[in-house]
Formats: structure tokens, sequence, C-alpha cells
């Protein structure tokens, strides 16, 4: 690879590290205006992380990079609209839990149909050869995402 080739390179992954943030910012804006759903981003964070099963405050607030007295805050706003419940944790008598109620599930399952529906209307415009180019991006990405979550381990 000549010298050229080198910078050329390095200012193309220059550019996709700004703009890979930027434009998934762009579609959760986007999304969130047009989403029936009257909710923050950090509210869906707490949500996708309760799908896989109840968690302690203090995972929430470390998963989504938020301090524990706001993650409570949160969670208070989530148990009020039914979406949430505290639950004692079985392994540890002193600590609680918090799991998704069955109108948190499905809150979340319109969350997601909602964000693929907006999506899928706009990539139906594409032409088969865009689609297999974002197709081919998303693997990349889950990719990069895994060596980058394996190196901060």
């Amino acid at each position: 690879m000549g010298l050229s080739q080198v910078g050329r390179r390095g200012r193309q992954l220059d550019e996709i590290a700004e703009a890979l943030p930027q434009r998934t910012s762009a579609l959760t804006r986007l999304f969130l205006t047009r989403t029936s759903v009257c909710v923050s981003v950090t509210e869906i964070g707490v949500l996708r992380s309760l799908v896989g099963g109840p968690r302690r405050i203090t995972e929430l607030a470390a998963d989504e990079r938020v301090t524990q007295p706001a993650i409570t805050l949160l969670v208070n706003r989530l148990q009020q609209r039914g979406w949430v419940q505290r639950v004692g944790d079985p392994s540890d008598g002193r600590a609680v839990l918090v799991s998704l109620t069955s109108r948190g599930f499905a809150v979340f399952g319109q969350l997601r149909a909602e964000y693929r529906a907006l999506l899928h209307e706009e990539m139906a415009t594409l032409d088969d050869e865009e689609v297999s180019t974002l197709a081919e991006a998303v693997e990349i990405l889950d990719r990069l995402v895994d060596r980058l979550d394996r190196r901060g381990s």
C-alpha cells in the first residue's frame, strides 16, 4: 500500500469514526419524534436491558452510564407507567431487582415494531445492491462492536 493510499485510508477511517455516532444519533432522534410511545433514549436502553431478565439498579446505572440516583428516578417513572416492577433478589435478601412487567414487554415490542416499520418503509425504496451493502455493513459493525466489547472487558 503506497503512502497516498495509507493517507486516504486514514482519512476514511477518521470520517467513518466521526460519522457513525452522528448517524446513529440522527436515526434515534428521528425515531423518537415519530414513535407513538413517549419515551427517552435512556428509557429504551433500560427496557432493552430488562428484556434479558431482571437487573439490579447498579447494573442498569452502569449500562446506561448514569448515576444510581438518576437511574432510580428513571425506574420510578417506568414503574409508575406499569412497565417495570421491583422484586426481591433471591440470592441477596437486601438487594432489589428490576424486571419488566407484561405491559413493559408489550411496550418494548411496540417500540421495536415501530422502529422496524420506520426503517423498512425507507429501505424498501433502495435498490437490491444498496440493501446488500447495508446488510454487509451491519455484519461488519457487529464484528467491530464485538471486538471493541472484548477489548474493553
